[in-house]
């Protein structure tokens, strides 16, 4: 048990120092050299009487200090050098070692404290004017061997320290780097979801928008025609209205799930899909022609599933962008690639006005062309309509 309750005392400095069962321990060494160095003094140097308690107390009290941190352990350290060093100026005339033994006792302890306290720059330092002190108040005979001691100790610590604090240095930046790997990490999965969301999400509630929008229509022309009433009209009107909002909402929150661009390969559908959400399309009212000219798919994975998310959200983007026009997607072989082009025509109604998108659309193709080594153009074509363009390498068996 290291720790004391003091929750009396008010000072919360003092209140930690006397929580730590080691200061008590100090506290006694410090009173017990106390009590030896007083008569010692008083028999190794002659100074006035009412100097022997002062000398005494401010050699021996620093010793209190020693686990009390590095700000006290240096405080402490110079008091000692400074008492002991001048009690040595005044030595007995018989005595070869000028320094009182108990006051060099102290200064070994303090010295050792601030060589393991303090900052690693400051050592030479501690080891200089302690070795001064030693040269003052050490005997001439065992002067050299003491001051050679002193630096011996002082390199060992410091070289000790040194590997202690490269090795903490090495485990912090270790673990930083894990840290930052799994952020990494959190943000890749956070970005994936995002994509996948856009891509299903926003694809379903796009084709409930266009399916919404042209139902009048497509009641109108079959083959037993049916008027379709103003309630009627304004029920379809509002589900396209509660599915645009969300879109919206979907957008906001990709908004948020995408914080960092990292592509995501991990495939869900394929090639082999793209006639079932042809087939999907067309059921909306929509004219999509479709053509698969590419001799050899290779193995299915991550290029599939582009091709996939990249046809699905550019017939995404021609039913709302430009309602009523033709789609054509065609496949066909390149050097070593797929290249899949997805042109629409301009909107059946010239007075359409398209609504705004959030983006993340042509941000998540050109994402998924860039994940499998492959590119991705889009631009408009010259009769006001879209061609998206990617070029998609293929894995042969």
């Amino acid at each position: 048990m290291r720790r004391i309750s003091f929750d009396m005392v008010p000072d919360p400095t003092l209140r930690r120092y006397l929580g730590s069962v080691w200061n008590w321990v100090a506290m006694v060494a410090a009173v017990t050299m106390t009590a030896v160095t007083w008569p010692n003094l008083a028999m190794s140097n002659p100074m006035p009487a009412y100097l022997l308690p002062l000398f005494a107390v401010a050699a021996s009290v620093p010793m209190a200090l020693i686990f009390a941190g590095p700000v006290a352990v240096r405080t402490g350290w110079a008091m000692v050098v400074i008492t002991a060093s001048v009690a040595s100026l005044v030595p007995h005339p018989d005595t070869d070692f000028p320094m009182p033994i108990p006051m060099f006792l102290v200064l070994i302890a303090m010295t050792v404290a601030a060589l393991i306290t303090q900052p690693l720059v400051r050592l030479p330092l501690v080891a200089a004017i302690t070795a001064g002190s030693f040269a003052i108040g050490v005997g001439p005979g065992a002067k050299l061997g003491w001051i050679f001691a002193l630096v011996v100790a002082t390199i060992g610590v410091a070289f000790i320290r040194y590997r202690l604090s490269s090795q903490k240095q090495i485990e912090e930046q270790a673990i930083e780097t894990e840290t930052a790997q799994a952020r990494e990490a959190v943000l890749a999965e956070r970005t994936r979801i995002a994509r996948e969301l856009h891509d299903v999400v926003a694809h379903r509630m796009s084709m409930v928008v266009v399916m919404s929008q042209t139902a009048k229509y497509r009641l109108a022309a079959a083959e037993e025609p049916e008027t379709v009433g103003p309630a009627t009209e304004a029920e379809f009107t509002a589900i396209a209205d509660a599915a645009r909002q969300s879109l919206d909402e979907v957008r906001q929150l990709l908004g948020v799930l995408r914080p960092a661009d990292s592509p995501s390969t991990r495939p869900v559908q394929g090639v082999g899909d793209l006639p079932d959400l042809i087939t999907q399309v067309r059921a909306a009212g929509v004219t999509v022609e479709y053509a698969d000219r590419v001799a050899e798919w290779g193995e299915p994975g991550a290029a599939g599933a582009a091709v996939y998310r990249i046809v699905q959200e550019s017939l995404t983007n021609a039913a709302r962008h430009a309602p009523g026009s033709s789609i054509v997607v065609r496949m066909v072989d390149g050097d070593g690639a797929a290249v899949v082009s997805i042109v629409n025509g301009p909107p059946a109604d010239p007075n359409h006005v398209s609504q705004p998108g959030g983006g993340h659309g042509l941000i998540g193709m050109a994402e998924r062309a860039s994940a499998v080594g492959g590119g991705l153009t889009s631009q408009s074509t010259a009769d006001g309509g879209f061609a998206v363009t990617a070029t998609i390498p293929l894995r042969r068996r």
